[in-house]
Order: structure tokens, then sequence, then C-alpha cells
């Protein structure tokens, strides 16, 4: 049986090159620059943006990523239709291995780290002290959403026809655990080199998510449901 992997795909290349720039030069350089302004426009004595302000970011991201990927996700309605049983077993099964590789990998980073956690996740939890509400948004809705669209709608999906799996899966799964270090090592940490494993994890099995559901969801609910638990230990 044909598989949605082997068709042409839904994405054009305008549409994945303006995903990639909203994503990459957008929300990593050029709106925060333009939140700054803005903030500073509306309270010239303001130190950080205001939360509303950065809520209303995640909506715009969320909603122009949508609409970019709108033909990647009408298919993927349908493989949603057609097992979605089959996908949320398969999301619960395949957080299960990656819990225990992550416990593996974990180790291995503990084992060489200088540091108990990247800088990544103390961000994260310095945010949720700070705004809890804005990052348990951004957590659990934004990061599944956009992130899938990118990292497994984009990349993965343009690897996947002239890659195996394994292969695909590998490089995605390393420029997503690149991206979560990135800022780090721009600021010369580069222990934090050393999380590429933690992170790439993740998004290997996030691509494997998006293979064997063939929806674009799979790895979505996956992302979701690793985010979530991630959230309530630290909250609790």
């Amino acid at each position: 049986m044909e598989t949605c992997f082997e068709r042409v795909n839904p994405l054009s290349k305008t549409r994945m090159i303006l995903l990639f720039l909203h994503y990459f030069l957008g929300y990593q350089f050029v709106y925060p620059m333009l939140l700054t302004s803005f903030t500073l426009w509306l309270d010239p004595v303001a130190r950080v943006v205001p939360d509303w302000l950065q809520f209303l970011l995640y909506c715009y991201m969320i909603g122009a990523a949508v609409w970019l990927a709108f033909p990647l996700l009408k298919e993927s309605v349908q493989g949603w239709k057609k097992n979605r049983m089959h996908m949320i077993k398969l999301c619960l099964f395949l957080f299960g291995a990656y819990y225990i590789s992550s416990i593996i990998i974990n180790l291995i980073i503990l084992l060489f780290s200088q540091s108990e956690t990247s800088a990544n996740q103390l961000e994260v939890m310095k945010e949720i002290s700070v705004s809890p509400y804005l990052t348990m948004f951004s957590t659990l809705i934004y990061a599944p959403i956009v992130e899938e669209l990118v990292f497994r709608g984009v990349f993965y999906r343009a690897l996947r026809p002239r890659l195996s799996c394994l292969s695909s899966a590998l490089i995605s799964a390393f420029l997503f655990g690149f991206v979560h270090v990135f800022f780090s090592l721009l600021t010369g940490n580069f222990n934090d080199l050393i999380y590429l494993l933690s992170y790439g994890l993740i998004g290997f099995y996030l691509a494997v998510a998006y293979e064997k559901s063939e929806t674009i969801f799979g790895s979505m609910i996956f992302h979701f449901i690793n985010n979530a638990i991630a959230f309530l230990m630290i909250v609790l």
C-alpha cells in the first residue's frame, strides 16, 4: 500500500521556504527584535516584553505556520480519520520506548557533562516561575504545532523521498537538537553541545511517530505528551 511519503509532497517549495524563514529567521531573530522595539515604544523604561505581546506572537506564529502548511495538514486529516486509534496507541508505545532510551542517554550525559541540565531547560524553568500560563501555552500548544510543522512537515518530509526512514529521522533529529542548543553555543557555552543527544533523541522518535502514523498529528500528539509530562515534573 502506498504511503504518504511515496506521494508528491503537498507542500510546494515556496511554502517550505516560507515556513523555514518564518521559524528560523522570524521567531529566532526578527520577531523578538520587533517585539522589543514595540515594547519600548509603548513603555520606554520597560525591561521585559509583556506576556500579552508574547502571547500574540505565539498566536501569530501558529496561525502563519498552519496557513503555510495547510496542504500538509489537509493530507494529514485523511490519515487521522483512517487510523486515529492506531495512532494514539502508537504514540503511547513510542513514548514508552523513548522513556527507556532517554534514561540511557541521560546517564551518558551525566557521565560527561559539567552541568545537570541544559541552558534551554533552565530557561524554561525560569519562564515557568515568572510566567507559568504563557510558558504552558508555548510548551503545550505552540511547540507541538509549529515545531512539528517545521521539523517533520518540512525537513523530514523533504528528506524522506530521497532517503530511508532512518537517515531522514537522524538528520531531522540533529537539526531539531541543534536548534535547542544553538543559543548556548552562540554565548560560548559549548558544554551544552552534549545535550544534542537528548534533544536529538526526542526528535528521532517524533520523526518515527510521523512515519508510522502517516500523519503529522501523530508527531504532534507525541510532542504534546512529552512536553506535558516534562512541564508537570517541573511544576509539581
